[in-house]
């Protein structure tokens, strides 16, 4: 009778926080088309939010009619990108370029702690096979589709509608007052993500991070797929956080890659039309929807492989489906 009630119970707050929380995974929204839509992909990227912020192909789908897509989404590792990739192997065009986005910390772990890890690669369950998952594990799938109050953690809160009101009004008063200043609010955000990537990390330099791209620039190779290493805009209160140490190592780094695989590596990190230009951004180191409109117009014209890739091949003329592209 106990485990029964307990059973009882537990589904009853189960079905009523499906019905209060938000989706947390509505960024993998997007691979919902993909069977249906995105099925000869001619021009794409991959990566973590740099990646998801910084290409906007709404002139090359909806003027120039190439079938584009964004596979990168937020804390997206290495590993993952190369899982997407294989699930969706059958999807790319007999030709096509991809943009591969190596940040400051694409090579060490972006993760915090193990509750965050397991809430990152959830997503991961709500569209991808599990044999493409890395490290698949039967409870994150079960409580990713059948149980998410198991990982509901604060968010619990939400069933008790009296008691969340009182907490998001105690938050709101005793928090502190958003500064007016888009100069001091860049800078307190790009504090606050150099500490979340460089704090506390023992190797900024992943063997397997390296191994898992060096797989990536496999597969494009495997799959006539035209590829790019990229270092997309940050703003100067961002880059400058970074040693200029740090900087030469991941640059030499990024260089030996690039040289080893014959692919070629191209780095707007430091770019002057970007990086004091924060009308182009939406925090200290992702474009806004402008910036990035700006920055895909500027690497259409900037990138030889890129304009060669264009001019011998013809777009598919696919229209781009509504919802693709990142919610700047």
């Amino acid at each position: 009778m106990v485990c029964a009630g307990t059973l009882l119970l537990l589904l009853i707050l189960n079905y009523r926080y499906g019905q209060v929380r938000e989706n947390p995974y509505s960024d993998a929204n997007k691979f919902n088309y993909m069977n249906s839509t995105y099925t000869d992909i001619q021009i794409c990227n991959i990566g973590s939010s740099h990646g998801e912020y910084a290409f906007y192909y709404d002139a090359l789908a909806k003027m120039k009619g190439y079938e584009c897509f964004n596979f990168a989404m937020a804390s997206q590792t290495y590993n993952y990108d190369y899982a997407i990739l294989s699930m969706y192997r059958q999807h790319f065009s007999e030709e096509c370029f991809m943009f591969i986005p190596v940040s400051y910390f694409s090579f060490n772990n972006e993760v915090t702690d193990e509750s965050e890890q397991q809430f990152l690669s959830s997503k991961y369950y709500t569209f991808l096979s599990p044999k493409y998952i890395p490290g698949y594990d039967p409870y994150v799938d079960l409580i990713t589709h059948y149980f998410p109050i198991l990982s509901a953690g604060e968010d619990l809160i939400k069933i008790f509608p009296s008691l969340s009101l009182s907490v998001s009004a105690a938050e709101k008063s005793d928090g502190p007052t958003p500064d007016p200043s888009k100069e001091a609010s860049f800078q307190e955000k790009a504090l606050n993500r150099y500490h979340r990537h460089m704090d506390n990390k023992e190797n900024y330099f992943l063997p397997e991070r390296i191994d898992n791209l060096y797989d990536i620039l496999g597969f494009c190779r495997q799959n006539n797929i035209t590829a790019v290493l990229i270092t997309t805009p940050y703003t100067s209160y961002y880059s400058n956080l970074f040693s200029p140490e740090y900087k030469a190592e991941f640059r030499r780094l990024v260089d030996s890659i690039a040289k080893e695989t014959g692919i070629p590596y191209y780095d707007y990190s430091a770019d002057p039309r970007f990086s004091n230009s924060l009308e182009y951004f939406s925090d200290a180191d992702h474009l806004n929807k402008e910036g990035a409109a700006v920055f895909t117009g500027i690497i259409e014209k900037e990138i030889p492989e890129f304009q060669e890739f264009l001019s011998k091949v013809k777009p598919n003329g696919k229209e781009l489906v509504p919802g693709w592209e990142p919610s700047f």
